[in-house]
């Protein structure tokens, strides 16, 4: 394998395939692809193998396309080479130079580094957009992605509802959120934003605090064009993050981006306000699945979402679905801390 990658990087870079040394990197918990450290003395690569047959035709050209075109902005790593067919039993390949820095992740930034991150959003949006591509899984109407987000709950609620006094709680809690935040969909799938380049999975995992301080981006294969409202309601409500910064330490963030976005869409805070009564649903979804999975597998014990205990998230995002539209939910969850969505292991 690591022989095929030498190859590969030595015809693309002229370097010595003798000299190119090659390591895995080990995977976080929430990456689905490979990255393996690419060196050559001084030189530092990231290789980087897609591993999902049903993202092989789009991930790595998205992520490729995007390096390209930021390129001249200095705010994402420098393209290499991509390999787009994949050559059994390895993945398509995308390489790129490494960007020096450390990964914000589960770091509390400052609010100097908020206003940073606003300003790179900024210069991101914009973007020429004339022949940009849409991010992953913006070619689907509000509409029908709602529709499958109900049918999910639903069914989590109808599981939940027989597993205990308190899983009917949930359940009904659950049932009246949806019906409420229903009528936000709505609303929202009537507008039409004006759609801006975005990077997509804004989680703090992808953000690089580079050594001379300023902010770069990685791991931009779900990029494309996007409504901005989204991506914004994407970055306050990821798992990675949410529960690092209170609403009113958002702002650091909010009120640059939301005053340099306003000359050429001032609905976008209107809309971001529609998404936020969603994406707790989103989120409540995805964990909803994988904690039924595990349950299936007898593997809950130790489940941790980004650092909490899974029914704490779950909690934490039922909260925000119950406070919507006020950001501050800390009353909400106080009333939901005896809750629990999955059984809690024993305690020794």
């Amino acid at each position: 394998m690591h022989n095929r990658f030498r190859t590969l990087v030595a015809r693309a870079t002229g370097l010595s395939p003798a000299g190119i040394a090659i390591s895995l990197r080990q995977p976080l918990d929430h990456q689905s692809n490979l990255l393996y450290d690419v060196r050559f003395g001084a030189r530092h690569l990231i290789l980087k193998e897609y591993r999902k047959p049903h993202e092989f035709a789009e991930a790595p050209v998205r992520e490729f396309r995007a390096l390209e075109l930021l390129e001249p902005l200095d705010i994402a790593p420098s393209p290499i080479l991509i390999q787009a067919a994949p050559d059994p039993p390895l993945g398509p390949v995308v390489v790129y130079e490494f960007m020096e820095g450390s990964m914000w992740d589960r770091q509390c930034p400052t609010a100097s580094d908020l206003a940073a991150l606003a300003e790179v959003w900024l210069r991101l949006h914009a973007v020429e957009k004339a022949g940009l591509w849409f991010s992953r899984g913006y070619e689907h109407p509000l509409t029908e992605i709602w529709a499958r987000l109900c049918i999910r709950l639903q069914q989590h609620i109808a599981r939940i509802r027989t597993a205990s006094v308190a899983g009917r709680e949930i359940a009904d809690l659950c049932t009246g959120v949806l019906d409420r935040c229903g009528a936000a969909a709505h609303e929202l799938a009537a507008l039409t934003p004006p759609l801006c380049f975005c990077r997509a999975d804004a989680r703090f995992a992808n953000v690089i605090q580079r050594p001379e301080g300023r902010l770069g981006l990685v791991d931009w294969e779900d990029s494309g064009l996007r409504d901005p409202a989204r991506e914004v309601a994407d970055l306050l409500t990821h798992p990675n993050q949410e529960d690092l910064l209170a609403p009113d330490e958002w702002q650091a963030f909010l009120q640059p981006y939301l005053a340099g976005q306003w000359s050429v869409d001032p609905q976008l805070q209107q809309r971001l306000h529609l998404y936020l009564a969603i994406f707790p649903l989103y989120w409540l979804a995805i964990l909803l699945d994988q904690g039924t999975r595990l349950a299936a597998a007898n593997r809950l014990v130790g489940w941790t979402v980004n650092g909490l205990p899974a029914n704490v998230r779950l909690r934490r995002y039922l909260a925000r679905a119950l406070a919507w539209p006020d950001a501050d939910f800390r009353a909400q969850l106080a009333t939901l801390d005896s809750l629990d969505f999955f059984p809690s292991p024993p305690t020794s």
